[in-house]
């Protein structure tokens, strides 16, 4: 018996993250079938083409024996709390790695990791749980990526970066070697690292800086 595959979230990344789970599917090596979405408020539920139901709430969704899930939040707090409240209840979460995805023979990961296409990792880089990788990101050698973290699509993580649990990095952030980006933090969307970050900031710019809100 093949087991059901629910995706936990259904905005706009939950479509994107279903269609890699469509293409893996496609692919006849997994011993799952892509069963439909959770989500927190049903009334944001867009149909997609592929005709998958909403099946209901995070919050008072009951896991069964012959369910896995896959977060496609965005959020890395909600990620965070999501998965909590299904572990807790049971859930068995799996990985969601696009067939075009390399990843180096010595590299590591945990489970609930969504990558998305045309994405590499490289020699002994390190992946927390529950981690979400968008198109084109390039992770370098001996990156650490904390749990619950969020990358937007075509990001350079260069040699030895330290992310810690639930950054937020905006699409087209590059960052130097050896920097350390602290837990929470937040770097918009082009910027430049050349500095570490403390765990809380919102960082932006060429080169990246503290924002002031």
């Amino acid at each position: 018996m093949k087991k059901k595959l629910i995706i936990v979230s259904a905005g706009g990344a939950g479509r994107e993250v279903a269609q890699i789970v469509l293409d893996i599917q496609a692919t006849n090596t997994v011993e799952w079938e892509f069963a439909g979405f959770l989500d927190p408020d049903p009334d944001y539920f867009i149909k997609t083409d592929y005709d998958l139901p909403l099946l209901g709430k995070v919050d008072d969704w009951q896991p069964g024996e012959y369910e896995l899930y896959i977060s496609a939040s965005g959020c890395p707090d909600y990620r965070e709390k999501s998965t909590l409240l299904l572990e807790e209840r049971g859930a068995k979460f799996t990985n969601v790695i696009h067939p075009t995805v390399l990843i180096s023979s010595n590299a590591k990961y945990e489970n609930g990791l969504v990558i998305y296409p045309f994405t590499c990792i490289t020699a002994h880089s390190y992946i927390g749980k529950h981690v979400m990788i968008n198109l084109h990101n390039a992770i370098g050698h001996d990156t650490y990526i904390g749990d619950y973290s969020v990358l937007s699509s075509f990001c350079d993580i260069t040699g030895h970066v330290k992310l810690g649990k639930k950054v937020f990095l905006g699409s087209h952030v590059t960052i130097a070697p050896e920097l350390k980006i602290g837990d929470g933090a937040n770097v918009g969307i082009g910027s430049v690292v050349v500095s570490s970050v403390k765990a809380g900031k919102r960082v932006f710019g060429n080169p990246a800086k503290a924002l002031k809100l």
